[in-house]
């Protein structure tokens, strides 16, 4: 699996994910200046020294400019490097508190189109060991149907593999953004019932069209599979 993100281990890393999430939050607005150093020393109980190095992470990740007299001011969201997976992270965990859908359907787009075009070329490319991590992964996904966490890990896992099948870099990197994004934003099951059911089927299609090596019966499944889980995923943010 591709590790992202800034590491969040120690004072330094605390502080960069704080104040990542505040500022795409919208705890303060657009060119509002954000408080000053001392501020923020008293307000997190840090150095001044880890004040100003978590700046500079945030400004290399686009959401700050830092100017000299006029202090530190919040970017607009155009400037912000949105395929950062800090900002992936950041930015779809406040779905949760509210933000509209465009978020989630520029996610679910992106994803369609990554993920169909990777069962296509996985279905010329994958190795028999990749199948089998595919099909393990199905089988795990219907095995934790009472433990929702375990349940939507192994079905990303299940995702993730048909994409590392496809043997093409950029499509995984992509693929590894993507799921920072849905870990963020959905914790939930798979759902139940005929949810459930319908989600188990297509996953079983997706494995059948890439063990018979059949690029468009894999591609459409895929997509299927994909529709489906926005269906869920949208309904559940409403």
């Amino acid at each position: 699996m591709i590790e992202l993100g800034y590491p969040r281990r120690g004072l330094h890393g605390h502080v960069v994910d704080e104040l990542g999430r505040h500022i795409v939050s919208g705890r303060w607005a657009t060119g509002e200046p954000m408080p000053n150093e001392d501020d923020f020393v008293a307000e997190l109980g840090v150095s001044r020294t880890v004040v100003r190095e978590s700046i500079k992470v945030l400004q290399a990740k686009g959401l700050v400019e830092v100017r000299p007299k006029t202090g530190t001011r919040v970017r607009p969201r155009r400037a912000w490097h949105l395929l950062d997976p800090d900002v992936v992270g950041w930015l779809f965990a406040g779905i949760e508190r509210g933000v509209d859908l465009g978020d989630l359907r520029e996610l679910h787009e992106v994803r369609a189109t990554i993920e169909t075009a990777a069962a296509r070329l996985a279905a010329g490319r994958r190795t028999e060991a990749e199948l089998s991590e595919i099909e393990a992964n199905e089988r795990r996904v219907e095995a934790a149907w009472a433990e929702p966490l375990a349940e939507r890990a192994a079905d990303l896992d299940f995702h993730a593999a048909v994409v590392e099948a496809a043997h093409n870099g950029l499509l995984s990197h992509v693929s590894a953004l993507i799921r920072v994004a849905l870990e963020a934003t959905d914790a939930a099951s798979n759902g139940s019932g005929e949810i459930a059911r319908r989600a188990a089927a297509l996953r079983a299609q997706v494995a059948r069209g890439l063990r018979a090596g059949d690029a468009e019966a894999a591609e459409a499944a895929m997509r299927e599979l994909v529709e489906h889980d926005w269906t869920r995923l949208s309904k559940g943010m409403i």
